[in-house]
């Protein structure tokens, strides 16, 4: 057998045997894959119409889905802003891996009872708590559990009640004599 046989060979068989490792790792025998993490809610956002943020020491604020378009109840009434709501109809869906038995935990502890707020989609209620210590993730009481998610909405819920309205667009009439 010549030199280039040979290397035809050995190619041949490095090959394989980077084959049969390939699959190897992606059929481990004995690991099962992991199972895939449930939205924290089983509520879709599109479906929800009626918002609901209780906060200890603000006013409360409610919105509802009317036509179409979201409008805020509570405290001031006027066409919400669709910017700022997206997240929170999002959070439904949004999926925390972290999960605990709510009975096993020192609720007080984590600031989950009572919350520091309540958010209610339609009749499901989230409690915001504390945020972890370690990295920042804020506990979220729903139903039986509690989740450690990404800290992304409690700053935009307690935030001012003012900016949750839509803004308004305002267009300058010409003032006469003014050359416009």
């Amino acid at each position: 057998m010549n030199a280039l046989g040979r290397r035809h060979w050995l190619n041949t068989g490095l090959l394989g045997l980077a084959g049969g490792l390939a699959a190897l790792v992606l059929f481990e025998p004995g690991q099962e894959r992991p199972t895939a993490v449930p939205p924290l809610l089983e509520l879709a956002p599109a479906r929800i119409e009626r918002i609901v943020v209780e906060r200890p020491g603000q006013e409360t604020l409610a919105f509802e889905q009317r036509a179409g378009r979201w409008w805020m109840t509570a405290p001031a009434t006027g066409p919400a802003n669709p910017v700022l709501l997206n997240p929170i109809l999002h959070l439904a869906e949004a999926r925390c891996p972290l999960r605990y038995a709510a009975a096993g935990l020192d609720l007080k502890a984590l600031r989950l009872d009572p919350p520091r707020l309540r958010l209610r989609l339609d009749s499901r209620e989230i409690r915001f708590g504390a945020t972890a210590p370690t990295d920042g993730q804020r506990y979220l009481h729903i139903d039986a559990a509690v989740h450690l998610c990404p800290d992304r909405l409690y700053p935009l819920l307690t935030s001012a009640a003012g900016g949750f309205l839509a803004p308004s667009i305002e267009i300058p009439l010409p003032v006469a004599g003014s050359g416009e």
